[in-house]
């Protein structure tokens, strides 16, 4: 299973490192980990999600990072009855 430090994932998110860990360890941050197979062996695609954003990191065999995204998506809008 691939580790990598919270502090690479906050500043790829974007946030603040004891931001991150507080909202990982209160689990408003979810986590995802999938390993490769056929020509992607050996890599795992880990995706962290929080509210309006979502990293993807591929991390190879060795624990070093060969991509990273940040998605941010709108907010979703919620509709009350008055």
């Amino acid at each position: 299973m691939p580790e990598i430090d919270a502090a690479v994932a906050a500043r790829a998110m974007k946030f603040a490192v004891e931001y991150f860990l507080r909202q990982m360890q209160s689990g408003a941050i979810r986590g995802r980990v999938e390993r490769g197979s056929g020509e992607d062996e050996g890599r795992h695609r880990l995706s962290f999600r929080h509210r309006d954003r979502e990293l993807t990191m591929i991390v190879d065999e060795a624990g070093q990072i060969v991509s990273q995204e940040l998605t941010m998506s709108a907010p979703k809008l919620r509709w009350t009855q008055p």
